[in-house]
């Protein structure tokens, strides 16, 4: 990354630190009153609420001000028209929606920003003490909860008493070689991809693992966890085995081969994630689908 600008890569994640401030001071108003829910799907999956697009357009703008010559890719509106950018803002303004309007505090805001599609900035708000936390980092300087230093433990094999994320059907999306399912430790399931990734990078949990998450659930995720001394692996669509993440950056430049990445994610403690990336086994979409349809099936049964 010898091409970018220190001291413009420090503004950059200045101002990301305020917006996201800022954004969090608005989902901590938001919370607990009433919103108008749509639904982006007809399985009510994906509910979206004025909060959601509200603050993404606070994001937009204060970018748009201050780096107008950025693009932006956000998970409620288009993308900005400049496909020649070499620094674009990935944002998710609330991440966690459905725990969000069922009054459950566990949700979160993500702001990442890339350079050439690889992570340089970093920054998560969670609704934490009285005015929330930021978890941010900047690429070479490493990863932080509000100012105190994050830094993973290093842990060579999993641990039983330890919290690992994995996706609620995580048993129809993966299969465990050499009695790996005993050895994962306590798992957890939050509803927040971003929430999750932040509680990985700070060590709250020792690895999680996420089934093709949207650009905008892991673009922050995965510096903050590299940068706290961890290791983040994936598997794109289409190809075999795990890869050690490097870079988002699409086959042609184009901002549009951002908002369509798909890969599935596997992050933590350097040498736990690389354990369990050797005895964990993606199974067939397809698969998956008619699981989870067999199961809605049934629920819509009784």
């Amino acid at each position: 990354m010898q091409d970018i600008d220190q001291l413009y890569l420090e503004s950059i994640e200045a101002s990301a630190v305020q917006f996201a401030k800022e954004a969090g001071a608005m989902l901590i108003e938001y919370f607990g009153t009433d919103l108008d829910i749509e639904y982006k799907s007809q399985d009510r999956r994906d509910p979206v609420t004025k909060a959601d697009k509200n603050i993404e357009q606070h994001i937009r703008k204060g970018i748009l001000q201050i780096f107008p010559d950025h693009g932006i890719v956000g998970e409620e509106f288009d993308n900005t028209d400049d496909d020649s950018a070499d620094y674009v803002w990935i944002i998710d303004p609330l991440d966690g929606t459905n725990n969000f309007v069922n009054g459950l505090p566990i949700f979160a805001c993500s702001i990442g920003v890339l350079f050439r599609g690889v992570p340089v900035v970093a920054v998560i708000f969670l609704p934490w003490r009285n005015q929330g936390s930021i978890i941010r980092a900047r690429i070479g300087n490493g990863a932080y909860e509000n100012d105190r230093p994050l830094k993973l433990t290093g842990s060579e094999l999993p641990q039983r008493g330890r919290l690992t994320g994995l996706p609620s059907y995580y048993w129809a999306m993966f299969g465990f070689r050499n009695k790996l399912r005993r050895k994962i430790g306590e798992i957890r399931s939050l509803g927040s991809v971003v929430y999750e990734l932040a509680l990985t990078a700070r060590g709250s949990m020792q690895i999680s693992l996420f089934y093709s998450p949207k650009i905008w659930d892991v673009a922050a995720g995965v510096l903050l966890v590299k940068e706290a001394g961890g290791d983040v692996k994936v598997r794109v669509e289409n190809t075999r085995g795990w890869t050690a993440f490097t870079s988002f950056a699409p086959k042609d430049g184009k901002l549009q081969e951002l908002y369509d990445w798909r890969g599935t994610v596997l992050a933590g403690d350097q040498f736990v994630t690389e354990y369990v990336s050797r005895r964990l086994v993606r199974r067939p979409r397809l698969l998956f689908r008619f699981i989870r349809w067999l199961k809605d099936l049934r629920g819509n049964i009784r």
